[in-house]
């Protein structure tokens, strides 16, 4: 059982080894999207048939509520957590040794791989420092989105360094995948278990009636829709307002970063206010405002306006997982709530950059296309601000 009494430097000493996994759950994502002018003329993709790349991982995590309690069968939450990182670290190696269809299917892998991560993180830090949940989730989650923005800083100078090409990008990911699954293969084997993560099969469907359930739901689709649907494009649209593709993954890795860091903070000081919707629908209204300018725009302002919605983004999607907490009652309420959220959610995301990706297509602007994310942020607002109330949600 955990120690009621643990400090904070206690608490992130025993975070460590989720602190760990964490390395490789979004950069095995984000690594693609500053890769696809590359590979758009290698394999002769259209932007749409790009898009797959993303929204077939994210696709994955709208399933993880299916998957769940099959994975649980593999065991406690430790031995679950070392497999599927062994999983995503084959994943990875497959997408660099492999030809096209290959590519494809590595996306699915990665795409389950990191669904189960996902449950199993806030699964673990429930089984082991409760008390200290904001604080841990909080750096994991940073974690995740600073490694994700190193990951696109590094793919295009990596994938100009030798005639491995875009191939030999992967490699730092699939090290530090080897280097994680096999600590935790070595962790879990001087401390079996012999219990099996409780996973509950059954889903409320008494919380598809409800409202507020419903705004929480849209709401983590919507920051989803806008993070995956802008993320996956973002270094091909600089580009194509004369950046080079190094320097737009290396400014898009840069505004990444700066968002992840003031993202942290904001699971612990939203979890003080009485209400939060006056700010969500804010942040809403922001992340809008920042794309739009990205249309008119040009040069080195553009760095601006990407800040801010980075900005945006990396405290909307915190909240979008305190949300799940702070409107149920009971820790079973919250893991359904959780599951529906995610489910609806990353279901809603994995169309996203298939959406901007086909309106480029059929118009040749990428202005036109980022009209999509503007419309977006004003209706994450408007749906922010139902979301937010105060008010439980039994089931």
């Amino acid at each position: 059982m955990p120690s009621q009494e643990l400090t904070n430097r206690e608490a992130i000493r025993k975070g460590l080894p989720i602190f760990i996994t964490a390395i490789n759950m979004r950069a095995g994502l984000t690594i693609m999207s500053p890769l696809y002018p590359i590979l758009k003329e290698q394999y002769h993709l259209s932007s749409f048939q790009l898009s797959f790349l993303t929204s077939l991982s994210v696709l994955c995590f709208a399933a993880s509520a299916f998957l769940m309690p099959l994975v649980g069968k593999i065991g406690g939450t430790n031995k679950v957590i070392a497999f599927t990182l062994t999983v995503l670290s084959a994943a990875i190696f497959l997408r660099a040794v492999g030809n096209l269809p290959i590519l494809f299917f590595s996306s699915i892998t990665v795409g389950v791989a990191i669904a189960v991560l996902n449950f199993s993180l806030p699964v673990w830090v429930k089984e082991n420092a409760p008390e200290h949940s904001g604080l841990l989730t909080g750096i994991y989650i940073t974690i995740m989105g600073s490694f994700a923005a190193l990951s696109t800083a590094v793919a295009v100078p990596l994938a100009h360094a030798t005639s491995w090409g875009w191939r030999f990008s992967m490699v730092p990911w699939l090290v530090i995948g080897v280097i994680s699954s096999t600590w935790w293969l070595i962790r879990i084997s001087r401390t079996p278990e012999t219990t099996h993560m409780q996973i509950s099969s059954k889903f409320h469907s008494i919380l598809l009636k409800k409202s507020g359930a419903w705004s929480i739901a849209i709401f983590f689709g919507l920051q989803s829709m806008l993070f995956y649907g802008t993320a996956t494009w973002l270094p091909t649209i600089l580009v194509s307002k004369g950046y080079t593709l190094s320097h737009a993954g290396l400014v898009v890795s840069l505004t990444g970063l700066a968002g992840s860091l003031i993202g942290i903070v904001a699971p612990h000081y939203s979890s003080k206010l009485k209400n939060i919707r006056v700010l969500l629908f804010l942040l809403g209204l922001m992340i809008s405002a920042s794309f739009a300018a990205v249309i008119f725009d040009h040069g080195g302002r553009l760095v601006i306006w990407l800040l801010i919605s980075n900005i945006g983004l990396s405290i909307t999607f915190p909240l979008s997982l305190l949300l799940t907490v702070t409107r149920s009652a009971e820790p079973a309420e919250t893991r359904s709530l959780s599951i529906m959220a995610q489910s609806i959610g990353y279901l809603m995301a994995a169309f996203a950059p298939g959406i901007v990706g086909a309106i480029f297509d059929s118009t040749s602007s990428w202005n036109i296309a980022l009209i999509v994310p503007v419309v977006l942020g004003i209706i994450l607002g408007l749906v922010g601000y139902f979301a937010g109330k105060p008010e439980k949600i039994g089931i």
